[in-house]
């Protein structure tokens, strides 16, 4: 894999990706980001098993390829770096990366022992203005339990009948 991207788009994707990545799992390919190119674009994928998440990003691709970095390392690295264009190269289990006066290696597992993230087939969907969702999602929040040992109050439950949105009122 050989691409370059800017710094303020990886930045974007790594803070949204890196939330879902678990440090403290069994298994530690769950605390890295997947790396990888689709469709002349660079997708950034987490997971932790309960949940997964990707972003795709414009990239300029030269070379395709696939790999897994820690994703708290990878994500400090690039917020750090200056504005302006990366440039991300693959060698073999390691990526190189280059920034105008900057540049470091960061050790990565291979992508195929990467856990396949989990495609959605069927399902319904509705829309709720964010604004609306968010201030709803407060006003409930302060009741689900922090204690992981009982998971199933760590939630918040959302119900749709006929599109209207028992959390919201919508």
């Amino acid at each position: 894999m050989k691409l370059k991207v800017t710094q303020e788009n990886l930045t974007k994707a790594l803070n949204y990706v890196a939330r879902v990545a678990n440090t403290r799992s069994t298994l530690p390919i769950l605390a890295n980001v997947l790396l990888s190119i689709e469709e002349n674009r660079l997708k950034l994928a987490t997971t932790n098993l309960d949940i997964a998440i990707s972003s795709t990003i414009g990239a300029q691709v030269q070379e395709e390829g696939s790999i897994t970095v820690p994703a708290r390392l990878f994500q400090e690295l690039v917020a750090g770096l200056p504005s302006g264009v990366i440039e991300l190269e693959q060698d073999e289990q390691r990526l190189k990366i280059t920034a105008e006066q900057y540049k470091s290696v960061i050790n990565g597992v291979s992508a195929e022992e990467f856990p396949v993230m989990p495609a959605i087939e069927k399902g319904s969907t509705w829309t709720v203005p964010a604004p609306l969702l968010k201030q709803t999602l407060h006003q409930v929040l302060f009741a689900a339990s922090n204690d992981e040992s009982r998971p199933v109050l760590t939630g918040v439950y959302v119900r749709s009948v006929e599109g209207f949105c028992f959390c919201c009122n919508r």
